[in-house]
């Protein structure tokens, strides 16, 4: 980060920016779990009626949040200093053949974070990410500690369809006129985390490139951000934009929850009214 410019602009010694900086960072991610709060009880039931009044009566129903996967523009790990650690550089190239870092983040019917895991390297799929993020880990093994049995989160097809995670079916070109409609509602009410995204971005400019060498310190200012953009939509400060390993389920366990998952979204699908 440009510790020097700050110090310029403040007329401070650099040394004085980048402590000023760290400690600001670490003492939002000490408080992050307050402010990146996932709801429940009363806030749960008012957060799951405001979806299903999202988009009236063509709203997706009994939704909780909805997921996805950001790729925040880095440097490829520097290792000219010996007090770097040593990384893998390959490991940051995604897709795009672009150094990242990845923002896996859950909203709320406000757009509010209402669970980030971010700082994967960008190379990682966004299923892998999920699997491993402790949200992942719930949502997998005990969808009923999270939310009702009835409701779910709402991904794009990179994720696993399960019972408490649903995605849209796979457009092979031979999609019933049913199946058609359930995707276009739940990617109307699934847009919801891409707004979240946009605004995050546009909010907070140095997300679109962060020239961060030390790659353990992206996560924090990731989530650092998050936490001002929660803070800034509680306090109705909103504008329009445009838009470590663990230990994975096996995949006997997978396959159940596909099963559910495929059920589940079969009859939500039958339910819906086609407009």
């Amino acid at each position: 980060m440009h510790f020097r410019q700050i110090g310029n602009r403040f007329n401070i010694a650099e040394s004085t920016s980048h402590g000023i900086i760290t400690n600001c960072l670490l003492a939002i991610n000490d408080v992050a779990s307050e402010i990146i709060v996932w709801p429940t009880g009363v806030a749960a039931l008012e957060n799951i009626e405001k979806f299903n009044s999202l988009r009236g009566l063509s709203s997706f129903p009994n939704v909780f949040g909805c997921i996805d996967g950001c790729h925040i523009n880095t440097l490829f790990p520097w290792e000219k200093r010996t007090k770097m650690p040593k990384l893998d550089r390959n490991m940051f190239c995604n897709r795009k053949q672009v150094p990242s870092v990845v923002l896996q983040g859950i909203v709320d019917a406000e757009m509010k974070f209402i669970d980030v895991f971010a700082g994967w390297p960008g190379r990682s799929h966004d299923a892998r990410i999920y699997r491993c993020s402790k949200i992942g880990q719930l949502i997998l093994n005990n969808p009923l500690s999270l939310f009702p049995k009835s409701c779910h989160i709402l991904g794009d097809g990179a994720y696993p369809l399960t019972e408490g995670l649903m995605t849209p079916y796979k457009d092979n070109g031979n999609l019933s006129l049913r199946q058609k409609n359930f995707n276009y509602k739940l990617s109307s009410t699934r847009v919801l985390i891409e707004q979240a995204f946009g605004k995050l971005i546009c909010r907070f400019r140095k997300l679109k490139h962060m020239d961060l060498y030390k790659k353990d310190f992206c996560g924090k200012v990731i989530t650092a951000a998050c936490c001002l953009h929660n803070i800034c939509i509680s306090n109705k400060d909103t504008f329009d934009a445009a838009v470590p390993s663990q230990t994975e389920l096996n995949l006997q366990e997978i396959r159940n929850e596909v099963i559910s998952g495929t059920t589940k979204r079969n009859l939500i699908c039958d339910t819906l009214t086609i407009n």
